[in-house]
């Protein structure tokens, strides 16, 4: 038995050093065909030339991939890294050519969806090519330039979760504005509607919550930055009291005094790395609640649209505390990095604390990036109503 339904393609560009994410991009719209859109007529399928381009001959290789894709695309989606790619008669990669083709298309009709994302992951060293840094930073200004907000992200994973938010996003506002666009499939078997499946004011509530979860997580931490700043000052204190009553204090009086800093440093760095996972774990599945609640998102009716308002205010509200939490890490870092190397123990104590507030502040980075696009696609909602 046939079924009408409506086809969103999405064709990704990107050099051969982003192969993960091409990857990842193939798995989360799988995860929109199986579940957010299970039981609507929406089907996602994605472009690549991998798939989509056969051997042939034309005028350059480019050009093959170019006449077997043509512009039978609804989303085009572009992501660079370390490589921009091989150059063409007349682009500098094939990458860049395939933006223009969608960007023409773009501005002829406004008839295609452009997003683009840039990896900020360090490069290896192995692999870096100062031509081809120059030729992606030119075009990122350059995008920047015509109107397009692109967006960073770090890690693969990241990304992932970023098309989570994004990606459904956009094809639901394809959605609303184009009907025409009907095609025959053979019948998937629908699963069954379970009594106790989320609704949209459900994720939003558990988001709600593991955000306030997390503000308990950052004032502990907090907390502990605090308590070790006055234990450092206090044993300086006691050095430099020591030093003045005893100009002649010995050598392991003074290492016996830092190594009481370190063992203070040790203590703080059990705390944290308690409270890290923890915050990973609790800001994630913030994450996907709001993100889930957006997938549903069509299904709100207009006067519910107080729910989105207080999430707007709850995402807003922790990125702001994130950013601050963010700043005073880096500054603790940076101020404890700068303290003297005095004994084996206290540089052991240092290094671990450096590691772990490094990895935190890059958790803080990912989560302020995603809670950002979060409350762009929220925002964005709002205005229909």
């Amino acid at each position: 038995m046939a079924q009408t339904i409506t086809l969103y393609k999405i064709f990704v560009a990107s050099p051969s050093d982003l192969s993960d994410e091409r990857s990842l991009l193939e798995e989360v719209i799988d995860e929109l065909n199986i579940s957010t859109f299970n039981n609507s007529d929406i089907k996602v399928e994605l472009i690549k030339w991998e798939t989509h381009a056969n051997p042939d001959i034309g005028e350059y290789p480019q050009n093959v991939i170019n006449k077997d894709i043509g512009n039978n695309y609804d989303i085009f989606i572009g992501i660079l890294w370390s490589k921009f790619g091989s150059a063409t008669p007349n682009y500098k990669s094939g990458t860049e050519e395939e933006f223009y083709n969608a960007y023409k298309r773009y501005r002829e009709s406004h008839s295609v969806k452009i997003m683009f994302y840039f990896k900020q992951e360090p490069i290896p060293i192995d692999l870096i090519d100062p031509e081809s840094i120059k030729s992606i930073r030119k075009f990122k200004s350059e995008l920047g330039e015509k109107g397009l907000l692109y967006w960073d992200y770090n890690t693969t994973e990241e990304f992932q979760k970023l098309l989570r938010i994004q990606l459904a996003r956009k094809i639901q506002e394809l959605n609303q504005v184009s009907k025409d666009k009907p095609v025959l499939i053979e019948k998937v078997e629908v699963v069954p509607e379970l009594e106790d499946e989320l609704g949209i004011i459900d994720y939003i509530e558990n988001g709600t919550e593991y955000f306030d979860d997390i503000e308990d997580i950052i004032l502990r931490m907090t907390d502990s930055i605090e308590w070790i700043g006055k234990r450092f000052n206090e044993r300086t204190e006691e050095i430099n009291k020591h030093t003045i009553l005893n100009p002649q204090m010995g050598t392991k009086t003074k290492k016996r005094l830092i190594n009481a800093a370190a063992e203070d440093m040790q203590s703080f760095n059990s705390r944290l790395k308690v409270e890290v996972p923890l915050f990973s774990e609790k800001y994630q599945k913030g994450i996907d609640c709001f993100s889930n609640a957006l997938k549903l998102g069509a299904e709100l009716k207009a006067d519910e649209i107080e729910d989105i308002e207080n999430t707007i205010e709850a995402i807003m509200f922790f990125i702001s505390s994130i950013s601050s939490s963010r700043q005073t890490c880096i500054e603790f870092r940076d101020s404890m990095n700068e303290f003297p190397r005095m004994t084996k123990e206290l540089n052991h104590a240092k290094r671990i604390s450096s590691s772990i507030l490094t990895s935190l502040i890059d958790e803080f980075e990912t989560a302020i990036n995603l809670a950002e696009a979060l409350q762009t696609e929220f925002e964005e909602y709002k205005k229909k109503y």
